[in-house]
C-alpha cells in the first residue's frame, strides 16, 4: 500500500513541477509528517473471559467486545502520513492542500494484501512475493485558496479550524493525529485590535441530490478576544448546522431496525465558549461546548431535541525550564436512554487524555469494517494529573487518569450504549466505574525533524466494562496495559 501511495504522490508532484513550469515559476513549500508505530494491547475486552460469554455484536446492551479470531490480546503496526504543499501564487493569495492515504491520514502495515494480478489464487506459488492490491489511492483532506486583504483574510475551499482546546473544533496539527474537521466553504478572519473575527459558511453534504430540498449545510462565527500582554484570552463560537428533509445521507439506528433510516430534517445548534488566563507560571484553559436545537428522527419517529454539553479544564504550572506539572479535569454528558431526548456528546477523536482509555475504537480489533482511530470521550467524569520533565533532547510524561461514566442502564429503564449507539432495556444495573489508568510516555529527539519515542499505558478496568446485561451471565472486569513504540518525521 505504502508503494502504491507513493505513486500516486510522485505523480501528483510531477504535475505540479509541469503545470508551474509551463506557467511560471511560483514558490512552493512542502511540509508534512510521516509516521511507524508498533503498539501491543494486552486484555484490550477489559474481562476475565476468555471466551465469548456476551460479546456486544449480539447482545446491544452489553460492553464486551467479541474476540478477534479468539484471542484478547491485540497487536498491530500502523503509519500516519500527510503531506501539506503551500504555494504561493502573489502577495494577495496562497494556495494550500493535505494530502494523505486512506482513512484517518494513514493505515496499517500490512493492510495491503499480497496479490497477483492475473489470478489470485497462487497463494503458495507467489508466498514470498509481496505486491500492492493496488486498491488504495491518494486522499485529499483538505485544498484551498488564501485571499489576503486589508481588511480580512478569506478562506475558500475545503479547509480545516481550531477552537479553544480542541475538544469539538480541532485541525489534527498533532504529529499522531488521525483527524481533521473538516469545512468546506467560506471563512473570513477579521483581525480589529485583540478582537479575531471568523464568520463561515460551509456545505456539510451534496453527494445525494444537489436539489434544495436536501442540502445540508453550516453557518457560523467565532470571536476571539486574545491580549497577550495581559496573558488573558476569552471567546465565543456560535454555529448552526442543519439538514432539510429530503437529505438522507446523515442516517442511524439507535433503535435496531433492520435497516439505517435517515434523521430528516435537522437544526442543531453549537455554542462553544473558550477562556484561557496565565499567572506568572500558572496557566489555566477552559473550554464548554453546548449543542442544542433539533437533531432529527433519532429513534425513527419524531424529530428529538438534543441537549448536550461538556466542561473542560486544562491547568498547567511551570515549576522551571524543565519541569512542568499539570492538572486536567471535565465531564462530557451521556445519554440516559431516554426516547424523549437526546443527551450524549461525543468529542473530536484528536482530543484525548489517556493512553488507553477512550483511545482506541476496540471494537476495530476483530472487525476490521470499523477503524481503530475513530474513538471518541463521552460519558465521563474525568481527573488527570501529570508531570513532564524536558531536556535538550528527551522528554518524559507521567500521569494519573481517573474517570466514571455519568450514565449508566438502570434496571427496567430504558438505557443507552454508547459504544454501538443503541438503545435497549436495561436487564441488570451497570456499575459507573470506567476505572484508573498509569501512563509513562517519552520522546528523543533525534534532531530537529525526527523523533523516537514510546509509550505506556496500564487501566485498572472499572467494572463498567463487565455489564452484559444478563444478571445469569456476568463478566469480571480485569485489568489491560498498551505498549507502543513509535518513530516520526516532520518536515
Amino acid at each position: 500500500m505504502l508503494r502504491k501511495k507513493f505513486v500516486y504522490l510522485s505523480k501528483v508532484a510531477t504535475l505540479a513541477a509541469l503545470t508551474i513550469s509551463t506557467a511560471q515559476a511560483l514558490p512552493i513549500d512542502w511540509h508534512g509528517v510521516f509516521g511507524v508505530d508498533t503498539t501491543l494491547i494486552n486484555n484490550y475486552r477489559r474481562v476475565k473471559n476468555t471466551t465469548d460469554n456476551k460479546p456486544m455484536a449480539t447482545n446491544v446492551g452489553s460492553q464486551e467486545i467479541g474476540l478477534g479470531t479468539g484471542n484478547e490480546k491485540a497487536s498491530f503496526q500502523s503509519y500516519v502520513f500527510r503531506l501539506n504543499p503551500h504555494i504561493i501564487v502573489n502577495d494577495s493569495a496562497s494556495f494550500k492542500a493535505e494530502l494523505t492515504s486512506g482513512y484517518g491520514r494513514g493505515g496499517r502495515l500490512g493492510d495491503d494484501r499480497t496479490t497477483d494480478a492475473t489470478n489470485d489464487n497462487f497463494g503458495n506459488a507467489l508466498y514470498i512475493q509481496n505486491k500492492s492490491s493496488s486498491s488504495e489511492s491518494l486522499v485529499i483532506n483538505q485544498a484551498y485558496m488564501e485571499l489576503y486583504s486589508d481588511t480580512a483574510t478569506y478562506v475558500i475551499g475545503r479547509h480545516t479550524t481550531d477552537w479553544g482546546l480542541g475538544a469539538v473544533y480541532n485541525s489534527g496539527k498533532g504529529t499522531w493525529d488521525r483527524h481533521a474537521f473538516s469545512r468546506d466553504g467560506v471563512t473570513a478572519k477579521i483581525k480589529i485590535g485583540n478582537f479575531l473575527v471568523e464568520p463561515y459558511w460551509a456545505k456539510i453534504d451534496s453527494s445525494g441530490s444537489l436539489s434544495r430540498n436536501t442540502k445540508a449545510n453550516e453557518i457560523g462565527a467565532g470571536l476571539l478576544y486574545d491580549n497577550v500582554d495581559r496573558d488573558i484570552a476569552f471567546g465565543l463560537l456560535y454555529a448552526k448546522k442543519n439538514n432539510k428533509a429530503g437529505n438522507t445521507r446523515a442516517d442511524t439506528n439507535t433503535t435496531g431496525a433492520p435497516a439505517a433510516y435517515s434523521l430528516g430534517e435537522t437544526n442543531v445548534k453549537v455554542t462553544d465558549i473558550y477562556f484561557k488566563k496565565i499567572f506568572g507560571n500558572f496557566k489555566l484553559e477552559v473550554e464548554v461546548p453546548i449543542v442544542s436545537g433539533e437533531v432529527g428522527k433519532v429513534y425513527n419517529t419524531t424529530s428529538t431535541k438534543m441537549n448536550s454539553k461538556s466542561f473542560i479544564f486544562e491547568t498547567e504550572y511551570k515549576v522551571n525550564d524543565s519541569w512542568t506539572i499539570a492538572f486536567d479535569f471535565g465531564s462530557i454528558s451521556g445519554h440516559s436512554g431516554s426516547t424523549s431526548s437526546y443527551e450524549a456528546m461525543y468529542l473530536n477523536p484528536n482530543y484525548q487524555v489517556a493512553n488507553l482509555l477512550f483511545r482506541y475504537n476496540l471494537q476495530a480489533i476483530g472487525n476490521t469494517s470499523y477503524n481503530l482511530y475513530d474513538s471518541y470521550m463521552t460519558n465521563a467524569t474525568y481527573a488527570k494529573i501529570a508531570g513532564e520533565y524536558k531536556s535538550d533532547k528527551w522528554s518524559w510524561v507521567a500521569a494519573m487518569i481517573w474517570a466514571k461514566a455519568n450514565e449508566t442502564a438502570k434496571l427496567g429503564q430504558s438505557s443507552y450504549n454508547h459504544t454501538n449507539n443503541k438503545t435497549f432495556t436495561a436487564a441488570d444495573t451497570q456499575a459507573d466505574d470506567l476505572g484508573m489508568e498509569i501512563d509513562l510516555n517519552f520522546d528523543y529527539h533525534w534532531n530537529n525533524a525526527v523523533k523516537v519515542g514510546g509509550s505506556l499505558g496500564y487501566l485498572f478496568a472499572g467494572d463498567y466494562f463487565s455489564f452484559t446485561n444478563d444478571p445469569t451471565n456476568k463478566n469480571t472486569a480485569d485489568n489491560s496495559f498498551a505498549l507502543q513504540l513509535n518513530s516520526s518525521v516532520e518536515f
